[in-house]
């Protein structure tokens, strides 16, 4: 309890200890007393008001560094969730990028598999194309060499059975001269 508090309370048991006048609804009082307690209330008051102002003014003080505390937090929970949000815009954007790109490279992907299908198959085509006609072409130059060849043995041929022949003939006929002469002898 405050001393302001306890000289409230005698001020009270004075007005307490009061004589009613009669036929009024006044009293009479001790003056010297009240004044008196009216001067300690009055000594009291300023450091009691002294305090209570320290408290008020370190109460004010607590609430604003609270306050300042609170807005920093705030800030910087606005500033997470900012980052927040950004990162996830981020990386919302690179997905989609990214899906972008692996479509395009799929894309690509099967162009470039189609265009090397389609020259393998135009190579192996020229390739049987060419094939085919040296393949023609050999048997062509086989069959002309096999001709020639048959060509030059028949004329071989034909030129050793001439001699043969012609040698034949010219046994025979030495024979016969021979065989001639023996019986004229």
């Amino acid at each position: 309890m405050t001393n302001t508090d306890i000289l409230l309370e005698d001020l009270e048991d004075v007005l307490d200890d009061a004589t009613s006048i009669p036929l009024s609804k006044k009293c009479a009082v001790d003056v010297d007393k009240i004044k008196t307690i009216i001067e300690d209330i009055r000594l009291n008051t300023p450091q009691e008001t002294k305090q209570a102002k320290a408290i008020v003014d370190s109460r004010n003080s607590i609430l604003e560094d609270a306050k300042k505390e609170a807005e920093e937090i705030i800030k910087k929970a606005q500033a997470q969730a900012r980052d927040m949000i950004a990162r996830d815009e981020i990386t919302k954007i690179a997905q989609a990028e990214a899906t972008e790109i692996i479509a395009k490279a799929n894309e690509q992907g099967k162009q470039m598999v189609t265009e090397a299908q389609n020259q393998a198959s135009e190579i192996l085509g020229n390739a049987t194309t060419q094939a085919n006609e040296m393949v023609t072409s050999a048997q062509n130059k086989s069959k002309e060499m096999l001709m020639a060849v048959n060509n030059y043995a028949d004329d071989t041929l034909l030129s050793i059975d001439d001699a043969l022949y012609k040698a034949l003939t010219d046994v025979r006929r030495i024979r016969q001269g021979i065989s001639n002469a023996q019986k004229k002898d």
